[in-house]
This record gives structure tokens, sequence and C-alpha cells, in this order.
């Protein structure tokens, strides 16, 4: 069985779609989509591992986890027509949650002891505001960049899932003016000049800070 996608596949790939009817628009998304992946390819087989590979790499690259599944719906179009049904992918698995969970929201007065507890530390503060905006995990805080910060939403993509945090149009003003200050144009914002992201028993206080983590890594208030 052939395993390689060429040029004239692309073509005869052209051809069957417009046999089936399908709209300008879809036509040209699919050839666009199928020429990109077949040049990821580079004349080499595709395989299951292959495709799987391509489509994480798109992640890591900075595309939208939608824009990623509407590649991959494409890409399994082509390798259907194909008769490389075996190498289709699944798409992402999105998650959508809108700011935080309620059964997650911290009391006020945590909020206040976790500020508290922040002092004099602008990227500590900054850091637990975040976390208590968007009901983050510390270990997902390398998630909130520039970009994120600009766009008002953060896509953090863990395990094969992906779920979109949205983030408050303030935090996202003290977020850009902490990256401005910082001398941060793009990436992390709480990235240290050492290369290091938050860390929780040193970001949060260890034992005696006002927060402790969960298994999951979840910020969890505790009771006063």
């Amino acid at each position: 069985m052939k395993n390689r996608i060429s040029h004239s596949d692309l073509q005869h790939f052209a051809a069957y779609l417009r046999r089936e009817e399908k709209s300008a628009g879809t036509i040209e998304k699919y050839l666009r989509d199928g020429a990109a992946f077949a040049a990821h390819m580079g004349g080499a087989p595709v395989t299951k591992e292959a495709v799987a590979a391509w489509r994480d790499g798109l992640t890591t690259q900075g595309y939208a986890p939608a824009t990623v599944n509407s590649m991959v719906a494409s890409v399994n179009a082509l390798l259907r027509f194909q008769g490389m049904e075996d190498c289709r992918v699944k798409a992402l698995r999105l998650q959508r949650r809108v700011f935080r969970d309620q059964s997650r929201e911290l009391t006020r007065e945590e909020y206040e002891r976790l500020l508290t507890a922040a002092g004099e530390k602008p990227r500590l503060a900054l850091l637990m505001e975040t976390i208590c905006s968007t009901g983050i995990r510390v270990s997902e805080a390398r998630y909130i960049t520039v970009e994120a910060a600009r766009a008002g939403r953060a896509d953090i993509s863990l395990k094969g899932k992906v779920r979109t945090i949205l983030l408050p149009a303030k935090l996202c003003r003290k977020l850009l003016k902490y990256a401005r200050k910082n001398k941060t144009a793009s990436g992390e914002i709480f990235l240290t000049r050492s290369g290091k992201g938050p860390d929780a028993a040193a970001d949060l206080g260890g034992d005696e800070s006002p927060v402790r983590q969960g298994q999951s890594g979840e910020v969890q208030g505790v009771p006063p």
C-alpha cells in the first residue's frame, strides 16, 4: 500500500473534492492543509505516529486548538482518500472553562491572606492574583505569557487535553505592565532572570504559606 503523499496525490484529491461538490472554500482549505502536511513529511512514509507528532507540533508552534483541529480534519480527509485510514488521528480534546469554577473559589479572607503573605514581592503578589483570578494550577503559570495577556486568554495543553482560560481585562493590564517593567517582550511573564518559572514550594512560601497544593497541583485555600 502506498504510504507517501505526492503533489499528484493532492491533485487527485482536489478532483475528488470537486466531484463531491465541496465548496470552493472547503477545497482550498483541505488542499492548503494537505500540502502543509505533505511538506512537513518531506516524502517520508506516513504513519499514525508521524501524523500525531505533526498534530502535537502545531500546538507547540502556537496554533490555537480550534485551528489545529480544523487542520487535523483536513488531513484525516486526505488520508481517508489515500486509503490510509489507520494513519488518521483524533482531534485535540477541548475543555473550555470561563474564568474559574465556583467550587474552587477562595473566600475574600483567604484572598487577603494570600496578598498579605506576598508582602513586598511584586512577582509573588501578581502570581497569587493570577492564580486566584483564573483558578490555574501553579504548574500552569508558564502558560501565562505576554501573548496570552494581549489576547485575554491562555490555552493550557496538558496530557493531550487543551482548555482555554479567559483572563480578566484588569489582570491583563497588570500582567502587561509587569512584563514591560521587566523588559519581557514575549513568552512567559513569570519567568525569572535565571530562567526559572514559578515553583510551588518557593513562590508560595513552603509549609508556612496560607495556601497548599493538592495532589493535582491545584491551589487550595487553608481554612482560617
